[in-house]
């Protein structure tokens, strides 16, 4: 054969009597603004759940005994809202008045730039709601039961605040290992809300490349 499939493919593509510019721009012009509006409703309605999400927290911690903890996570949620609002704000502020493939490419760049501030706040997220959760945990009731009856079953004289130092160790070792790997938890709970979206999002940013080059 004289001719590469690629190159008959690349040829018979090319000169489809039924297939335009045009038509593949307004195609592309579609998916892309597509891909956009879903990930602007899902981040929406993810600050609708964040605000929803404290209200039901307070109402169950309070219910259970713990108001103050509810009340501490809400602390912690709320700065997520407003980086939430804001972010959001920033992406639907972007030009639509350039080409698809540019505003696709804007977008891209406000959505990396959007995950790398949330990464910086979720650093000190999850380490802190571990301190609280720990900390309701002591001073509970049943939190003190429960380490009259580890003591019992591995007796020491080493108690700080109540608390047996190798629970305290354990206690400490586990946040570490938070603070090691919060930005891997926030990334594992990204992928999985918006992982699907985000690989779309790359695939067409790579196809129009492609055909743009």
């Amino acid at each position: 054969m004289n001719k590469s499939i690629e190159s008959m493919w690349k040829e018979g593509f090319i000169n489809e009597p039924n297939l335009s510019v045009p038509k593949v721009n307004a195609l592309y012009n579609r998916k892309s603004q597509n891909i956009v509006d879903k990930l602007q409703s899902m981040f929406a309605l993810n600050i609708k759940a964040l605000i929803i999400g404290c209200i039901i927290m307070m109402i169950m911690m309070s219910l259970i005994g713990a108001p103050f903890l509810g009340l501490y996570i809400c602390c912690l949620l709320i700065p997520l809202v407003i980086i939430a609002k804001k972010e959001l704000t920033k992406s639907t502020a972007l030009s639509k008045g350039q080409s698809s493939y540019d505003y696709l490419v804007n977008f891209d760049h406000w959505l990396k730039s959007s995950i790398s501030t949330y990464a910086v706040y979720y650093r000190f997220f999850y380490p802190l709601l571990f301190i609280g959760m720990v900390t309701q945990a002591l001073v509970s009731k049943a939190g003190g039961q429960v380490i009259a009856f580890i003591l019992k079953l591995f007796p020491t004289d080493i108690v700080l605040l109540g608390v047996p130092y190798y629970l305290i160790v354990i206690l400490t070792i586990l946040f570490l290992v938070i603070i090691k790997y919060s930005d891997a938890l926030y990334r594992l709970d990204l992928n999985i809300v918006y992982g699907h979206q985000f690989k779309k999002l790359d695939e067409l940013l790579a196809d129009m490349k492609t055909l743009r080059g």
